[in-house]
């Protein structure tokens, strides 16, 4: 991956970043090389280019592989939300807000801030909070060492958990607390669950910048 040309503040960009770095992890085992290089043309040149480099590839179940490998990727879900915060200097101390999800709450509290009598700056931080799950085997899962969020240079915030997909709790931290919320939803809820829920592994990035009063936009 070209970390140092990543411009995390892009959406795309951090897509393209995160998405690169979950296959590198499999890359490293040589059954796994042949998908990694499929799945890295898929996230760089998109589907059809997959489809064609796969075809270099040769090999009886180059087709199988592929088509397993385009699954897994579309199977990538992003979700992205946006925030703020506004903060002042007022004699000589500094105040932070907390966050704020309206563009138009945000500007208010900045012309409010700017009013206040011995405020010598007032500033905006603006907040990019990206969720990329993929599907994972909950019976299949890494050992807890090798599940680590990945380094995104510039990131404010980089964290992995499991969850599962409407269920449970908001974020697990191991294949043990993954195994008790499955092993509980079974026990609460035998009619609904008696299927596993859908496991999600998850990457959470969170990219704080400044931005000015009229750069303060939705996504």
């Amino acid at each position: 991956m070209h970390t140092l040309d990543t411009d995390v503040t892009d959406p795309a960009e951090l897509d393209r970043f995160v998405r690169l770095a979950i296959i590198g992890e499999q890359s490293h085992d040589p059954a796994r090389s042949l998908s990694a290089r499929i799945a890295t043309a898929y996230v760089l040149n998109g589907e059809d280019d997959a489809r064609q480099a796969a075809g270099y590839e040769g090999g009886d179940d180059v087709t199988a592989t592929t088509a397993r490998v385009i699954a897994y990727m579309r199977a990538i879900r992003t979700e992205r939300i946006r925030y703020w915060s506004v903060s002042y200097d007022q004699n000589g101390r500094t105040f932070t807000g907390t966050r704020i999800e309206s563009p138009y709450t945000v500007r208010a509290q900045h012309e409010w801030a700017a009013r206040q009598p011995g405020v010598t700056a007032v500033r905006i931080t603006e907040y990019t909070d990206t969720l990329t799950s993929v599907p994972v085997d909950a019976d299949a899962l890494p050992r807890d060492e090798d599940h680590q969020a990945p380094h995104v240079p510039g990131a404010h915030e980089v964290h992995r958990f499991y969850r599962f997909d409407t269920a449970g709790p908001a974020a697990l931290r191991d294949a043990a607390a993954v195994a008790l919320t499955s092993s509980y939803l079974r026990a609460s809820r035998p009619r609904r669950y008696h299927l596993p829920a859908l496991l999600l592994d998850t990457i959470r990035v969170v990219v704080a910048r400044p931005v000015d009063h009229d750069q303060v936009t939705p996504l």
